[in-house]
């Protein structure tokens, strides 16, 4: 074994042997354990729970995947059950991909906790963040103006600029302003000290209509976080693509935007897209998905009885005893 062989060429003790090797101890040890060998090497009697899964939905779980290769088990389990594939939890989906040697290892990087943010939106349009992105189309930089709600993740308005000076900035500030319904609460709009951002344009534009204004801590850009975490989807996406001009470039980017706004499921947001959050009922579809798993589940488990029942085998003249004393012969 692996482990064994391991720890006698290095001297190490059992668990530094298994922290190199990338092993649990619990895995470890379990392996070690005694099977009674079945078929295959299997237990002769597996006990197998009710709601286990079916060899097809393992098998659409499976396709499903291979036909999204670039995303995750969480987000494909609930893609799954909104699409009417499959109805099954995260960790299913998890466990089947990975039993299918369809994913890989992830360590999350350690971040830093932020101090001296203000508290999270409770409502949509309470508070926007705003920036500017560069862009090339055709080896010329243009210039992405984005506004996303915070509480949504939902970009409000966006336009691909040739220039960045305050009066355009100004002027597309009060173009997503006007996005608003008729007598909503203005929201307060976040950005950082870039120069169109502090011009008298702009803050003349945001306090005429109402409109709060705040900026960030200097070269402090995580205070704009859903922002930046914006442009690099956007980048990652905006990549694939070659316009030959600004007309195909905003076309490009209106496309790329609605996908991000009505498409794209969010993580943080229960993966929902962000059009659910700003204007939808997210509760609906949340309590949607969640009869959709309890009948999937108890699908499931009738369908597992069945299978249990046809390979019951039962001997002739065997007398079965109940509750109550009754004998019945077969």
């Amino acid at each position: 074994m692996l482990v064994e062989q391991t720890r006698e060429r290095s001297g190490w003790t059992a668990r530094a042997t298994l922290t190199a090797l990338e092993i649990t101890p619990s895995s470890y040890y379990r392996w070690r354990l005694p099977r009674p060998a079945g078929a295959g090497g299997s237990p002769a009697n597996p006990r197998r729970s009710l709601y286990e899964i079916t060899e097809v939905e393992r098998q659409a779980i499976v396709a499903y995947a291979r036909r999204h290769a670039d995303v995750r088990h969480r987000e494909l389990a609930w893609r799954m059950l909104d699409d009417g594939v499959c109805a099954v939890s995260p960790s299913t989906v998890y466990r089947v991909l990975r039993e299918a040697n369809l994913m890989c290892r992830w360590r999350p990087k350690p971040r830093a906790q932020g101090s001296d943010r203000p508290e999270a939106p409770v409502r949509p349009d309470e508070r926007w963040q705003t920036d500017i992105r560069y862009t090339k189309v055709r080896g010329r930089n243009y210039y992405l103006l984005s506004f996303i709600d915070e509480y949504s993740r939902y970009i409000v308005h966006h336009e691909l600029l040739t220039s960045m000076d305050g009066l355009t900035v100004s002027t597309e500030a009060q173009a997503a302003i006007d996005t608003l319904p008729d007598g909503a609460d203005p929201p307060t709009i976040q950005s950082d000290n870039g120069s169109c951002f502090v011009a008298h344009e702009y803050a003349s534009t945001l306090r005429e209509a109402g409109v709060g204004r705040t900026l960030i801590r200097p070269h402090t850009p995580t205070d704009n976080a859903l922002i930046e975490r914006f442009h690099r989807t956007f980048g990652e996406a905006y990549e694939n693509h070659d316009p030959q001009d600004l007309v195909e470039a905003k076309e490009i980017v209106g496309r790329i935007i609605a996908d991000y706004n009505n498409e794209r499921l969010h993580a943080a947001l229960g993966y929902l897209p962000p059009i659910e959050m700003y204007r939808g009922a997210p509760e609906a579809r949340q309590a949607e998905r969640r009869r959709k798993l309890k009948v999937a589940r108890e699908q499931r488990k009738q369908e597992n009885l069945t299978l249990r029942q046809k390979l019951l085998t039962l001997d002739p003249g065997k007398n079965v005893s109940y509750s109550q004393g009754a004998k019945v012969a077969f």
